[in-house]
């Protein structure tokens, strides 16, 4: 997990590797349990990121409903060692049955 505390190298594989861990969204509010619903390539070109731009999708229970903004989010479970910290734009960007959905873009 150690490749997603550096936001400007982190890459899509980093969050593979992660990708059945346990997500917490915490807030001033409150914290809030997530899970990575979706890895997305998105692309590459000049001024991507090495490794090409890329989305991660969270999902979140249907209530409550997390606006747009900066979040700590706090990926892998047990104590703080094993845990790694990160603070992500989270865009809301659907709804469904199963809860609501944000999205975080790597350019």
């Amino acid at each position: 997990m150690s490749g997603l505390s550096d936001l400007a190298r982190v890459t899509l594989a980093d969050f593979e590797t992660v990708r059945n861990e346990p997500v917490l969204l915490v807030a001033a509010n409150g914290s809030l349990a997530l899970s990575i619903d979706e890895i997305r390539q998105m692309g590459s070109g000049a001024g991507v990121r090495d490794g090409g731009a890329f989305s991660v999708v969270f999902r979140g229970p249907q209530a409550p409903f997390v606006e747009q903004g900066m979040y700590r989010l706090e990926i892998g479970a047990g104590d703080a060692g094993s845990r790694t910290e990160l603070e992500l734009f989270l865009v809301p960007v659907g709804k469904d049955a199963d809860g609501c959905l944000y999205e975080a873009v790597f350019t």
